[in-house]
């Protein structure tokens, strides 16, 4: 198991920010390796990856569904993804609220991940992991600044 948590602010509203995150289109355009999601029933999807690093290189098959939403407040988050480089499995809680003008996103949560993924071993897998976190908030602050301006 690897813990996964943080809080990062973006500068528009807590609203605007719980919307962005619940939408898949903005969430395909700034997850890295996300390259499709499909609805299948209100708040699940099925999802597509493509992720490139060290020996879990491939493409995964996998789920995304959205539980408990509470409308820009918080949801949880669950994930899970097979491919040739095993399997990984992601419970997430987001919580949305307000600090200064922003909305501060708060995220806390764990993944499990088996096969030769797990392999590579728990520090290396750490380093992805806060990696893929980062870019996709640096891009979902871009794609909030967007937002903020053509509304």
């Amino acid at each position: 198991m690897m813990k996964i948590d943080g809080h990062k602010r973006l500068g528009v509203s807590p609203e605007m920010a719980y919307r962005l995150f619940m939408d898949p289109a903005v969430l395909v355009r700034t997850m890295p390796g996300l390259k499709a999601l499909e609805p299948l029933e209100e708040g699940v999807y099925a999802a597509e990856m493509e992720i490139g690093v060290a020996s879990i290189k491939g493409k995964y098959q996998g789920r995304m569904e959205i539980r408990d939403p509470i409308k820009a407040q918080s949801y949880r988050l669950v994930m899970t993804g097979q491919g040739p480089g095993g399997f990984v499995e992601v419970h997430m809680d987001v919580v949305f609220s307000s600090q200064d003008q922003a909305a501060l996103v708060t995220y806390q949560g764990e993944a499990q991940v088996g096969g030769p993924i797990a392999q590579v071993g728990q520090r290396m897998l750490s380093g992805v992991a806060t990696y893929i976190v980062n870019q996709f908030f640096s891009a979902m602050a871009k794609e909030a600044a967007l937002q903020a301006k053509e509304a």
